[in-house]
């Protein structure tokens, strides 16, 4: 099996972010007097913020604007993003080693001037040739079109590429685009359906040697 390209996400697989997303997300919406339930929370990992909001905003029934709280947490995230959000064990090993064998790109639903603040933080962006954000597409995870994107500017082909995720909206859009995903399993995810998914890991640095597997497998 040839592969040439591995797309990742950010949030919730380079940084491990989205337990505390959840802690922002409730931060934002007790502002707009919702009580946010973690399982629901989980529903939309994965989504870009303004079908995360639209989401709320139809879910309960509430006569807010979406654009109102989209800002108010987007200013949440931003401290989030500069002090709190942690990188995942491992990913400066991982991604040293990767780079050398294959090409590399990042497809998030982060808007960019919130994904480059951690990308900058942690000194990411030497990683990676290309990086689709949040803005950059009309259609969002499940869709295909952010892998389909970062494969294009890849120059590459879906059958050659590897999605690396952590959510279902995410392994949706992997296998739509023709790509094979691997999951990321943590905390924050520990009890979704990843049945659709082509491989799980927890560490990171189960990646190259299940990739170098998957190739010499064929």
């Amino acid at each position: 099996m040839k592969i040439e390209a591995i797309i990742w996400d950010l949030d919730g697989v380079l940084i491990d972010s989205e337990e505390y997303h959840i802690e922002a997300e409730v931060e934002t919406l007790k502002k707009f007097g919702i009580e946010l339930s973690l399982p629901v929370a989980k529903e939309y990992f994965g989504v870009k913020l303004e079908d995360y909001f639209s989401g709320i905003v139809k879910r309960y029934k509430i006569n807010i604007p979406v654009h109102r709280m989209i800002t108010q947490h987007y200013n949440t995230l931003i401290g989030y993003y500069r002090k709190i959000f942690p990188v995942t064990p491992g990913v400066f090993e991982v991604l040293g080693e990767l780079q050398k064998r294959y090409r590399m790109g990042i497809a998030t639903s982060r808007e960019k001037e919130l994904a480059d603040i951690a990308l900058k933080r942690f000194s990411l962006f030497e990683f990676f040739e290309t990086i689709v954000y949040g803005e950059d597409v009309q259609n969002g995870k499940p869709d295909p079109e952010p892998f389909l994107m970062a494969c294009g500017r890849l120059n590459t082909k879906p059958h050659l590429c590897i999605v690396v995720e952590d959510s279902v909206s995410g392994v949706a859009a992997a296998k739509k685009a023709g790509m094979r995903s691997i999951v990321r399993k943590a905390c924050h995810n520990i009890d979704l359906d990843f049945t659709k998914a082509d491989y799980m890991i927890t560490d990171l640095s189960e990646i190259p040697p299940l990739l170098q597997k998957m190739e010499q497998n064929g």
